[in-house]
Formats: structure tokens, C-alpha cells, sequence
């Protein structure tokens, strides 16, 4: 007997991953070739996607919802422990780890975007905040640059966690979270 499959993802979920990590690449790859004017334009898409997510996430589809996978502090370390005793609980939409990966992402992209837009405007003199920040010292605006670089290193450990994430729940469960993320589907067995 074949196992049911279930439409998990949205197109607006998977679109949004699949981008984010398009752009992500494109932003990094820009900023180190010097294509400063492409890099802002990128960060303006991920403005754009940003927003989208945020508003998915309170509106969107059942497992787009935060409310769906934002678990408390203590079902979330209960799920890490299981993980390492290699017996998780298996859900349908994010897991708990899973569900703080999002938020963790989302955070820094918030982070990483703000600055970039206070940048171009205090040091680059343009973007959208040009004439609606007050004036910040150059000490302020380099530190605001700092931040901005040093999120960079932020975004490469949480995507090598949340890789290491996908793999490990990949082999723990037996399904190809990857190709769930392509297609929108997984199975209907044993989940949470």
C-alpha cells in the first residue's frame, strides 16, 4: 500500500526558499565583485521577499503559518535531545529545530537588510532612507557597516546548520526533505 502524500509547502513557501537562497548568493557574489549598484538592487528583492514571508506567515497556508511551527523553548530542546538519541518526532511542516531555524533566518535577513538601507543612506548619500534617518556620526555609520559585513558570517552558519538540519532529518525519517521543498509534497505517515 502506497503511503498518502500531503501538500506541505505552497508555492509562496517554496518560492520564497528557493529565492532567498538565489539572492543570497547573487548578494554575496555581488558585494565581492564590487557590483555595488546589482548588490543593492538585491537587497531590495530581498526587502520585497521579506515582507512577502512575513505577511505569508501570519496569513499564509496552514504549515506557512508561524503558529504552526514556532514551538516553546522546552518542546524544542525536548525535539534537540531526541534528535541526538536518533528517535525525533517526525512533522509534517517544520519540526521544532526547524521552526527557530526559520525565525533565526528571518531575523538575521531583517537585520542584514536594515542595515544595508541605513548604509546607503548615511555613507552612499541614496536608497529609500535617504533624508528620513538623523544625521549618525561616521563612527556610527562604519559600525553600522560592520554590521551589516559581519552578518554575512551569521547567514553562512545558519545555512550550514540548517543544511546539516536537512540531511540529518533527511536519513533520521527516511524522506527527501529537499525534494518536499521542490514539490510541495512528503508523506502522510506518522506525523506529527
Amino acid at each position: 500500500m502506497s503511503e498518502a502524500r500531503v501538500k506541505v509547502w505552497d508555492g509562496v513557501v517554496r518560492s520564497f526558499h528557493w529565492l532567498l537562497l538565489l539572492s543570497f548568493v547573487l548578494a554575496w557574489w555581488t558585494s565581492q565583485s564590487g557590483m555595488q549598484q546589482t548588490h543593492e538592487w538585491v537587497g531590495y528583492f530581498l526587502a520585497l521577499l521579506l515582507f512577502v514571508r512575513l505577511l505569508w506567515g501570519v496569513i499564509g497556508s496552514n504549515y506557512a503559518r508561524f503558529s504552526s511551527f514556532i514551538f516553546s523553548p522546552a518542546v524544542t530542546l525536548g525535539y534537540v535531545k531526541a534528535i541526538f538519541s536518533g528517535h525525533p518526532g517526525r512533522y509534517l511542516g517544520h519540526n521544532p529545530a526547524g521552526g527557530w531555524m526559520v525565525l533565526a533566518i528571518l531575523v538575521a535577513l531583517s537585520i542584514t537588510i536594515v542595515s544595508g538601507f541605513v548604509v546607503e543612506a548615511v555613507i552612499e548619500f541614496e536608497g529609500p532612507l535617504l533624508g528620513v534617518l538623523p544625521a549618525l556620526s561616521d563612527h556610527s555609520a562604519y559600525l553600522l557597516l560592520d554590521l551589516h559585513e559581519f552578518m554575512l558570517n551569521v547567514f553562512w552558519v545558519l545555512i550550514s546548520f540548517h543544511v546539516a538540519g536537512v540531511v540529518l532529518a533527511s536519513v533520521q525519517h527516511r524522506e527527501n526533505l529537499v525534494r518536499a521543498m521542490v514539490t510541495g509534497f512528503k508523506t502522510g505517515r506518522k506525523a506529527l
